[in-house]
């Protein structure tokens, strides 16, 4: 290994060793996270390279208790979110979303989770101004609910052609990678118990106006940025 290659990992593992339980804010912490697994991109470096082993176990990062989600917008997101930050994902008897991946991948899905929520309801709240300011409670309701559905779906699409462009461009190291992942992520399952089956959430697309809408700013979502390198694939910025 080269000098110059061991400078970069340093300082990817320096990033990575900012965490909150370390000392840094949340706010330090995430963007740490963020510019880690864009240098990682770019540069093709494996978690096994940063000496992550296959003895690393998976966590599991469940939402705050306080958490919401009136309009189902975090429910019709978190199975793709998940997905893209290879974690499992579910519903605890609190209805709180859990994530299970390993530590970064968890951080990672969580935060691209909130920010997507955050998003669609800017979003949805700029339509609703727009379309039907002076509209009833009930047909307010069906509004926010179609441009929600169409916005979060659109989203969806765009992430699943991620996973599957990542996949497509993925190198020997990162798929090797892959497999370690889910193995740790199977061990955690077992251990809990815990046994996941597929279930669809299913909407319909009720004001046929505002679900257009929702999916056109969908494809406004700005929720990463192209990297450079043999494995790329879109990050946060």
């Amino acid at each position: 290994m080269t000098t110059q290659r061991e400078a970069l990992l340093t300082k990817i593992r320096a990033l990575l060793s900012k965490t909150v339980a370390a000392g840094a804010t949340e706010s330090e912490a995430l963007s740490a996270l963020a510019k880690a697994r864009a240098m990682m991109d770019v540069y093709d470096v494996g978690d096994d390279e940063l000496a992550l082993t296959k003895e690393e176990k998976a966590i599991l990062l469940r939402e705050p208790r306080d958490s919401t989600d009136p309009h189902r917008i975090k429910q019709w997101l978190a199975v793709v979110v998940a997905k893209f930050c290879e974690c499992e994902v579910w519903r605890n008897h609190d209805s709180l979303i859990v994530f299970c991946g390993l530590k970064s991948d968890a951080q990672f899905a969580a935060w691209l989770l909130d920010a997507l929520a955050a998003f669609v309801q800017a979003e949805v709240t700029n339509h609703l101004m727009a379309a039907a300011p002076t509209a009833e409670k009930r047909e307010r309701r069906d509004i926010i609910k179609s441009f929600a559905f169409g916005c979060t779906e659109r989203i969806n699409q765009r992430l699943k052609a991620l996973c599957e462009q990542s996949a497509s461009l993925a190198t020997s190291n990162a798929k090797a990678l892959v497999v370690v992942k889910n193995a740790a992520v199977k061990a955690k399952l077992e251990e809990l118990g815990i046994n996941l089956c597929k279930r669809r959430s299913s909407a319909s697309i009720g004001n046929t106006s505002s679900y257009n809408a929702g999916k056109a700013a969908g494809d406004r979502a700005s929720f990463g940025r192209p990297v450079s390198g043999q494995n790329a694939t879109l990050r946060l910025k």
